[in-house]
């Protein structure tokens, strides 16, 4: 059981992109950020590497990630410290029956250093001639300071009751 766990936890984190590490202001010109996501399931702990890119003008950001799928985004300033973030991730699990699609949209709020992001995910997926879809959700905290971001995210979906912890940090350049 243990094992299915862990299989399950490493699929799930390929079909969603279970780090925001994304400040709430959109950058203002361009940024790598590189970085690792530890996922914990019963059965122990598996870890997942993250990779972005960001381009934007202060205002708008368009954002391209990979940690496992590839994500692309699109984040847009609504106040100071409070913006708008969405994106579709494209999982590497490529079925026969379709494409698995992952969407997310979620909230950023910052107070100074810190953030906080809750978003929720669509999940939908084909899988020997059934159609699954599903929501999940996430609430994520975050602590940003120059060149680094460090985060603690819950996920959760609201009919099964699971339930996944994951911590990230990352370089940002």
């Amino acid at each position: 059981m243990r094992v299915f766990l862990a299989a399950m936890a490493l699929v799930l984190a390929g079909c969603l992109p279970v780090a925001v590490l994304r400040t709430p202001e959109p950058v203002s010109g361009r940024s790598l950020t590189f970085g690792l996501s530890a996922v914990g399931v019963e059965g122990g702990v598996g870890f997942i590497p993250y990779a972005a890119y960001a381009q934007g003008d202060g205002q708008t950001e368009y954002n391209f990630s990979v940690q496992m799928g590839f994500r692309a985004g699109i984040k847009h300033a609504l106040a100071p410290g409070f913006s708008l973030d969405m994106g579709l991730t494209l999982p590497p699990l490529l079925g026969g029956g379709g494409v698995p699609l992952a969407l997310d949209a979620g909230l950023l709020v910052g107070l100074g250093d810190v953030y906080l992001s809750p978003r929720v995910h669509w999940i939908g997926f084909q899988s020997q001639n059934t159609s699954v879809a599903g929501l999940l959700y996430q609430a994520t905290l975050g602590y940003a300071r120059e060149g680094f971001l460090g985060e603690g995210s819950i996920l959760f979906s609201g009919q099964e009751g699971g339930l996944m912890l994951v911590v990230s940090a990352a370089a940002r350049f």
